[in-house]
């Protein structure tokens, strides 16, 4: 008896034992090794491997981390280790200890998921979930290297986004399409967002500004500091940007920058230096001194342009009164000093690279200095850059500062505040509607022949290029650059301040306040001493009883401009975030958003300034119809208020399938006069099928991730180019001498149910990794059609109105991406990666009105940059004229084509082709939009070295260049290239371009030519755009770390890069670059050298 009482006692032992062990409780904190901040949401757990050997009937145990990372977990008997993961990082065993119930556990950031995380500047999204169409790169020295401006950072880097340079001029910036062009005359750029809060002054010229530089205004993106930029999203599809409402239909270009980390103080400084050559005209193909006079010759013998008295052969025979003796018996009838001096002009040959242009040598320091507490973070730099261009007088400085800190008032509460400033000083020259003192275009124009100087070092004038006829205004480049000048200042502002209440890990509301201020001025000074003044003044003369006299007074002149854009913005959210049962994840976002802008210029000018003593003297107009040309004040003003509501929400099941959606209501003061267009809904639904997470796919151990998404939505876009209301500009019209009425032009009839663009946006892909994420796919097609877009409608005669701004054309996008990157060697010492991505953009104008009188082709069922030219058929090697290919595809002459008629004998043609019957003479070239775009990237490690190759293609693209010479009255006063030298003459009968036409030898088509702007329309001056740029190699060294530590730091490296050094590509010959070859104004994107030094502290 007692035997069995003793082993029931043990046994009873026993059971109470095991019992009161599954009650060891066990206790810890989850934090990141990134900044030692607690992770909320982090999972600590057994593996169900564990459980199953100490017969637990239990299949998983498991808990998540509260608002402070802080967790508790039961752990049954027999287990001795834990597990703890959170996304983004490395999972972390944790050995259980005998008696120890606490632990702090710190996970660190895993290598192949960096990007885990996507910031879409409303929300953080895990890349889990994410069903949208999005691209996120890092931002550092081995992913962009030198880069001036973080817009130019982008070139190659992104499948679907396409970027080109509008210049290589100090502070220029660069034109960005995201999946092509969403609005026919809205802006075509994209949204750019800074930390949560949209920007403002983002959009850069139009093409038809570029000729003139004082025009080549800055975006404020040209004022933020790459060195404090941590990351940059893009956002591409509906389901990605349809949040941001009525501005994202261009896409979204989300900028993240760095913030302190939990952690002693780290100290960075950064500086470069970059060399730029000088620029090379080689490729522009100029003549040469001796092949220019041999054209002066032949153009004055043959009398192609009798009105033309200019150029070196020109004055020459005019001093010794020769011209007309040339003209009837050539060389051989010149004096013997007409000849020597026209054979002098020969050996002259000006070498305008040299004189023009310079090496340039340019500079940046960045300091930072970061680190912070669990209560305090910050993160503090200054910046300066200084760049100087390859034209003396042109160069930039900018300055930064930014200060950001962060504060957790309690476990519930997180305050935070972002300063940004930063002041931009550009410094330029003036220039005039014919741009001739921008250097870059003079160069083109000025003879090889002249001379700056004399023997005396006294100016020389060019007396030729102010026009095809007039010989009466002095110019030298010199001269204007010493009496001119052109400096502008923007100084810009924002600020961010962040609100966030956490309720508990799953429930949060967050606030943001946002400001920014740009402020620009730019004052523009011309001395009497300069072609532009004398320039102005001669376009202020009036007879006075039959006197010329002019009204503007001696002197110079100085003219201000003040520009004045800034904007508010408040946003609240409230987030609510919970998992079920471990299979079911629910996510929901609901928020307000409020913004102001306002817009503000003011121009002033004062003639008879005196540079001496700061003043100027007053002008006194004739009448009041003068004052229009020489406005002495002018100021705009215009404001706009926004609000939007808006929410999303998204569901995950098994980690396998994720379904969201979004909706947001935006309202505007630009529209809405009827009240039924005020607000715009815009929404979207995406799905996602996480495929390698099936259980009929866990086999497949060598497949990383397999996801399927898709989306629909309805993006917005403003067109703030239009107004619903009846607009006009104001002028005072003399009808009679001395009589004089006000008038007001109007622009367009109004329209009060003008109201938003709306794009629909379709888009399907996949993402694929293999072999512990050796190699990487994404493929994305994407479907855009645009409707509601604002367009000319043409209105019957008897409205009053011409046309009218209305919501009907249309538009369509569609196109494929695709992005790879791979790991194709890993070893100790070596690696190598790659990353390739590739993009086809299709665009067609589906619906758009054109004028009836319009002679060139509509837009409809061609895309949005379609080019079109009169088709040629070559040159005729009879007459030297050239040949078209009418409708029918026959080959006819100019008179033919245009059914040309000289009625009366005179001189002058008339055709009764109608404007319709002319625009099927017209033939579709191509796009100006390049339809293929990508890049291709190897970076190279071995040990502390790394090389790094990034390549950018642009395929399929046409630019309608300027013509290389005029066909009728060519001017004998400016340099042409060589491809005057292959023109027609009656010893070169296989030319590719046509003869000099007379009016003597053909005066219908000389009219017709002198009449329309056929010259410029012909297809030979449309030149294909297919070329591939190494935007940068990058050679680095990170110093031993024994060696950097022995000098009191954490990290140093050194590395040389150069940017631009070659392209390889056909179709821009005559051209210095194939980027600027619209724009022969624009200065080429320059090659450059930089050497880099990064410490870290």
């Amino acid at each position: 008896m007692e035997k069995r009482l003793l082993i029931v006692l043990l046994c009873l032992v026993g059971v109470l034992s095991s019992v009161f062990a599954t009650d060891r409780q066990v206790q810890g904190v989850v934090i990141s090794s990134e900044d030692n901040l607690p992770l909320i949401g982090a999972s600590v757990y057994i593996v169900a491997e564990d459980l199953k050997k100490t017969g637990s009937a239990q299949a998983a145990i498991g808990v998540i981390t509260d608002i402070d990372g802080k967790f508790s977990i039961s752990v049954p008997s027999g287990i001795t280790r834990l597990f703890c993961s959170y996304l983004g990082y490395d999972v972390q065993e944790v050995k259980l200890v005998p008696n120890k119930d606490r632990y702090e556990i710190t996970l660190h950031v895993s290598a192949h998921m960096l990007d885990a995380v996507v910031v879409t500047g409303y929300q953080t999204v895990e890349r889990r979930k994410l069903t949208a169409a999005v691209s996120k790169l890092d931002i550092s020295d081995e992913t962009i290297g030198a880069v001036k401006s973080i817009d130019q950072a982008l070139a190659g880097q992104v499948a679907g986004l396409a970027v080109t340079p509008t210049s290589g001029a100090p502070g220029a910036p660069a034109k960005i399409r995201i999946r092509g062009t969403a609005s026919l005359h809205g802006t075509q750029d994209p949204l750019w967002v800074l930390d949560g809060i949209p920007l403002e002054g983002t959009d850069i010229p139009q093409q038809e500004e570029l000729s003139d530089i004082t025009n080549m205004r800055q975006s404020s993106i040209a004022g933020l500091n790459p060195a404090d930029i941590e990351n940059i999203t893009i956002l591409k599809d509906a389901a990605a940007t349809a949040i941001y409402g009525a501005r994202a239909a261009n896409g979204v270009i989300v900028i993240t920058t760095k913030k302190g980390k939990v952690g002693k103080p780290v100290v960075n400084f950064s500086s470069r230096f970059t060399y730029t050559p000088t620029l090379s005209l080689d490729r522009l193909n100029l003549m040469n001194a001796s092949e220019k006079v041999g054209l002066e010759l032949d153009m004055i013998r043959n009398n192609y342009s009798p009105e033309n008295k200019k150029g070196g052969v020109y004055n020459i025979l005019s001093k010794y009164n020769e011209v007309s003796a040339f003209q009837s018996g050539g060389w051989d009838a010149l004096s013997v000093d007409a000849q020597a001096d026209i054979n002098r002009l020969k050996g002259i040959n000006t070498n305008w690279s040299d004189i023009l242009f310079r090496d340039a040598f340019n500079q940046e320091y960045n300091l930072s200095l970061s680190g912070g507490t669990e209560k305090v973070t910050y993160y503090t730099s200054l910046g300066y850059y200084k760049e100087n261009g390859n034209m003396e007088g042109v160069s930039m400085d900018r300055f930064n500062v930014v200060g950001k800190t962060s504060y957790k008032v309690n476990r519930m509460l997180k305050l935070g505040v972002s300063l940004f400033a930063n002041r931009r000083k550009n410094t330029d020259y003036p220039t005039d509607k014919f741009g001739m003192s921008n250097p870059v275009y003079y160069s083109r124009k000025a003879n090889p022949y002249f001379e700056l100087y004399d023997k005396d070092g006294n100016y020389n004038y060019d007396y030729d290029i102010q026009n095809n006829t007039d010989t009466d205004l002095k110019f030298n480049i010199f001269e204007e650059r010493r009496n001119t000048s052109l400096e502008s200042v923007v100084n810009s502002f924002s600020s961010i301040f962040d609100a966030e209440l956490r309720f508990n890990d799953k429930l949060k509301i967050t606030s943001q306040f946002g400001y920014q201020l740009d402020k620009a001025s730019k004052e523009e000074i011309a001395d009497w001493d300069s072609y532009a003044m004398r320039s102005l003044y001669k376009k202020s003369n009036y007879d006075q009883n039959g006197e010329t006299k002019y009204f503007l007074p001696q002197g110079g002149v100085q003219k201000k401009y003040e520009n004045s854009n800034s904007q508010i913005t408040w946003k609240t959210m409230g987030e609510y975030r919970d998992s079920f049962n471990d299979i079911h994840e629910l996510e929901v976002m609901v928020g307000t958003e409020l913004r102001k802008t306002w817009y503000e210029t003011l121009f002033s000018a004062g003639y008879g300034f005196d540079r001496r003593t700061l003043t100027t003297k007053p002008v006194v107009f004739p009448d009041e119809s003068y004052a229009s040309s020489f406005p002495l004040h002018e100021t705009t003003y215009k404001e706009n208020a926004y609000v939007s509501f808006y929410s999303t929400a998204s569901y995950s099941l098994l980690n396998r399938y994720t379904v969201g959606g979004s909706i947001r209501f935006d309202g505007s003061d630009l529209f809405g006069v009827d009240k039924k267009y005020r607000y715009l809904p815009l929404y979207s639904v995406s799905a996602l099928w996480r495929l390698s997470q099936e259980p009929f796919m866990q086999e497949a151990k060598w497949i990383d991730n397999l996801v399927f998404r898709a989306s629909y939505g309805l993006q917005g876009n403003i067109d703030k180019n239009t107004s619903p209301f009846l607009l006009g500009k104001y002028r005072v019209e003399s009808i009679l001498p001395g009589i004089s009425e006000d008038m007001i032009d109007i622009n367009s009839a109004p329209n009060k149910k003008l109201r938003w663009e709306k794009t629909q946006s379709v888009n399907v892909g996949f993402d694929f990794s293999v072999l512990n994420q050796a190699i990487n796919l994404g493929v994305d097609y994407y479907y855009r059609r645009g409707t509601d877009l604002i367009a000319l409608r043409m209105l019957p005669l008897e409205t009053g109105f011409t046309s009218m701004n209305v919501n009907w054309a249309s538009m369509e996008n569609k196109g494929v991406e695709v992005s790879l990157s791979t790991r194709n060697i890993t070893t100790k010492n070596f690696s190598w990666y790659t990353i390739f991505n590739f993009a086809y953009n299709g665009n067609r104008v589906l619906h758009e009105n054109i004028p009836e009188q319009q002679t060139t082709p509509g837009r409809e069922g061609y895309p949005v940059g379609a080019i079109f030219a009169l088709k040629t058929a070559g040159v005729d090697k009879e007459t030297g004229n050239m040949m078209f290919y009418n409708p029918k595809g026959e080959k006819v002459t100019l008179k033919e084509l245009y059914r040309l008629v000289d009625e009366w004998g005179i001189g002058i043609a008339s055709s009764d082709v109608t404007p319709a019957e002319e625009r099927t003479f017209y033939s579709y070239i191509g796009s100006s939009d390049a339809p293929y775009t990508g890049g291709f990237i190897n970076t190279f490690t071995y040990k502390n070295w790394e090389l790094s190759a990034n390549f950018s293609l642009t395929m399929g693209g046409y630019v309608r260049t300027q013509p290389t010479y005029d066909i009728i009255q060519p001017d004998y006063g400016k340099n042409y290239n060589r491809d005057v030298l292959n023109r027609w003459t009656p010893q070169n009968r296989d030319a590719a371009f046509p003869a000099f036409m007379t009016s003597a030898s053909n005066p219908e088509e000389y009219y017709w030519y002198d009449a329309k702007p056929i010259w410029r329309d012909l297809d030979i001056w449309v030149k294909k755009l297919n070329y591939v740029r190494l935007q940068n190699l990058r050679l680095g060294y990170r110093v031993p770390e024994s060696l950097t530590k022995r000098l009191g730091m954490n990290s140093a490296t050194v590395s040389v890069e150069g940017r631009n050094l070659f392209v390889f590509g056909s179709g821009y010959n005559n051209y210095m670059d194939p980027e600027s070859m619209y724009n022969p104004f624009a200065t080429p994107v320059p090659k450059s050298v930089t050497f880099s030094l990064n410490l870290n502290f």
